[in-house]
C-alpha cells in the first residue's frame, strides 16, 4: 500500500508539472503572441476541460473493470506526447485541438488516481487524498514560476520541451506500479453500464460535484485571465507566475491538514467554510489594484479552495460502494470539468462586454449562491 501511494505521488508530481506548465501562464500568453482574440483564448482554455467532461466518468468506470494501472498507462501516453504538439499549433483551431488532446491526460489520470487511493485507504482517506493532492500542487507551485521565467528570458519552445520530458518521466514511473498491487484491490468488477447507472442515481454525488465545479469555475477563470489582467497593470510574466505559485503553495500547505480534520470532524463544515473563503477572495481580486492586495486576495481564495477540495473527494468516495470508486471519482471530475470548462467561456464574455472586475465578481456571486444552496440541500 505504501509503495503504491509513494509511486502515485511521484507520478502525480511529474504529470501535473507537465500539464500545468503548458497552461499557466503559458497558454494565454502563447495564444496572445499568436494574435488570437480574448474570446478565442477562453474557448481554447476550455478545450481540455471539455474533453474531460466526456472522458472522466468513462475512464473511472473502466478502471473499475480493467484495473487502475491500464488506465494510468493510457494517461501517461497522453502526458508524454501532447506537449510536443504545441510546436505545430500556430492558430486557434490547432491550439484548441492540441488542448483537447492534452486534456485526455488529466481526464484519465485524476479520477483513476483518486479511486486507487480510495481503494487503499479508508479511515485516513481525507488525509491521504490531501497529501496526494498536495504533491501534485507542489508541481502547480513550481510550474507557473518556472514557465514564466522561461517565457521571459527564453521562449515558448523550451517550456513545451520541458513539459514533454516531464510527461515521459511520469509514464516511465507508471510502469513501476506492479499489476498485482492494483488488480487485487477491486474484488468485484461491475460493468460500464452498472457503474454509470450507479452514479446517475446518486443525488448526493451530484450535489458534491456541483460544489466542486463551482470552485474550479472560479479557479479556471483566474488561471486564464488573471495573467492578462496583470499584464494590463504592467506586471511581467515572471511576477505573474510567482503569484500563481503562491496560490498553489497555499493550497498545498493546508489541504492535507484540512483533509485530516475532515476525517475527524466531518466534511460538511469545511465545504461551507471553503465556499465562503473562496467567494470572499474573488471579491477581493476584483477590487485589487496593486500586487499586495492581489496577493492577499489570492491567499484568501486559495484557503477556501483547500477547504472544499480536501473534503469533496473523500466525501464522494464515501457515497458509493467500493467497487464503484472509479465511477464516483470520474463523475465528480466530469461535473467539475463542466464548471472548469464554463469558467473561461463565461469570464471571457464578461470581460469583453463588462470588464475584468465584473467578470471576477460573477465568479464570486456564483460561489456564494452555491454555498447557500448546499447548506439548505443538506437538510
Amino acid at each position: 500500500m505504501a509503495k503504491v501511494f509513494i509511486l502515485l505521488c511521484i507520478i502525480g508530481f511529474f504529470a501535473i508539472l507537465s500539464s500545468t506548465m503548458s497552461k499557466s501562464p503559458t497558454l494565454p500568453l502563447y495564444a496572445d503572441k499568436l494574435g488570437i482574440s480574448v474570446t478565442d483564448i477562453g474557448l481554447i482554455a476550455a478545450a481540455s476541460t471539455i474533453t474531460g467532461i466526456f472522458t472522466n466518468v468513462v475512464a473511472g468506470s473502466l478502471s473499475d473493470i480493467y484495473g487502475r494501472k491500464r488506465l494510468l498507462l493510457a494517461s501517461g501516453l497522453f502526458f508524454s506526447t501532447a506537449p510536443f504538439m504545441y510546436f505545430i499549433a500556430r492558430n486557434a483551431p490547432l491550439l484548441a485541438a492540441v488542448r483537447a488532446y492534452h486534456g485526455l491526460a488529466t481526464a484519465i489520470f485524476t479520477p483513476v488516481a483518486f479511486a486507487l487511493i480510495a481503494d487503499l485507504h479508508k479511515t485516513d482517506r481525507g488525509e491521504k487524498m490531501g497529501l496526494f493532492s498536495s504533491t501534485t500542487i507542489v508541481s502547480r507551485l513550481i510550474a507557473p514560476a518556472l514557465a514564466g521565467y522561461i517565457i521571459t528570458f527564453y521562449d515558448f519552445p523550451l517550456v513545451f520541451t520541458i513539459c514533454g520530458v516531464s510527461g515521459i518521466v511520469a509514464l516511465a514511473m507508471i510502469f513501476r506500479i506492479e499489476d498485482q498491487n492494483v488488480s487485487h484491490i477491486v474484488i468485484e468488477k461491475p460493468s460500464l453500464a452498472s457503474g454509470i447507472s450507479k452514479i446517475l442515481s446518486s443525488s448526493a454525488l451530484f450535489i458534491a460535484g456541483i460544489v466542486n465545479a463551482t470552485v474550479y469555475f472560479a479557479m479556471q477563470s483566474i488561471e486564464t485571465f488573471l495573467p492578462l489582467f496583470l499584464k494590463f497593470l504592467e506586471v511581467d510574466p515572471f511576477i505573474t507566475g510567482i503569484l500563481f505559485s503562491i496560490e498553489m503553495a497555499t493550497i498545498a500547505l493546508f489541504k492535507p491538514y484540512f483533509g485530516k480534520l475532515s476525517d475527524k470532524y466531518g466534511r460538511t463544515g469545511f465545504i461551507l467554510a471553503g465556499l465562503a473563503f473562496s467567494g470572499s477572495g474573488m471579491v477581493a481580486i476584483a477590487y485589487s489594484r496593486n500586487l499586495i492586495l492581489t496577493t492577499t486576495a489570492i491567499v484568501l481564495f486559495s484557503m477556501g479552495v483547500a477547504m472544499v477540495t480536501s473534503s469533496i473527494m473523500p466525501l464522494a468516495s464515501e457515497l458509493v460502494p467500493k467497487e464503484f470508486h472509479g465511477a464516483a471519482m470520474g463523475a465528480l471530475e466530469t461535473i467539475k470539468d463542466v464548471g472548469q470548462g464554463l469558467g473561461p467561456i463565461v469570464t471571457s464574455l464578461a470581460i469583453a462586454y463588462m470588464g475584468f472586475r465584473e467578470a471576477f465578481l460573477i465568479s464570486a456571486f456564483i460561489l456564494f449562491i452555491v454555498l447557500i444552496l448546499f447548506k439548505y440541500l443538506l437538510k
